[in-house]
């Protein structure tokens, strides 16, 4: 199974196939997306993605894992989801820059 394409991406809006949703952030894997409320894990621009965003997204079985920065690159990705990653030997980090 593969997870949804991205159907459309704009300046906080984000749709994906199959979902009549429109999202500011999200989620998305082998079967389904969800909104991601950065609020959830802490996530700020600045240290960026957390480790717990990417883990719910690779316990639902990615095996390649995208990590979209935003339009104006301002989200980093910090070296704790790197190894992260790297700790799951069959998963290759995407990082998109």
């Amino acid at each position: 199974m593969s997870s949804p394409e991205i159907a459309s991406l704009s300046w906080g809006q984000m749709k994906v196939q199959g979902s009549t949703t429109t999202y500011k952030d999200c989620k998305v894997w082998p079967g389904g997306s969800r909104a991601w409320d950065w609020r959830e894990t802490g996530t700020e621009h600045s240290p960026g993605v957390q480790p717990a965003d990417v883990k719910e997204v690779v316990e639902k079985g990615v095996q390649t894992l995208v990590i979209g920065r935003g339009m104006s690159e301002a989200l980093k990705v910090g070296i704790s989801v790197h190894t992260l990653t790297l700790n799951c030997s069959s998963l290759p980090l995407t990082d998109l820059i």
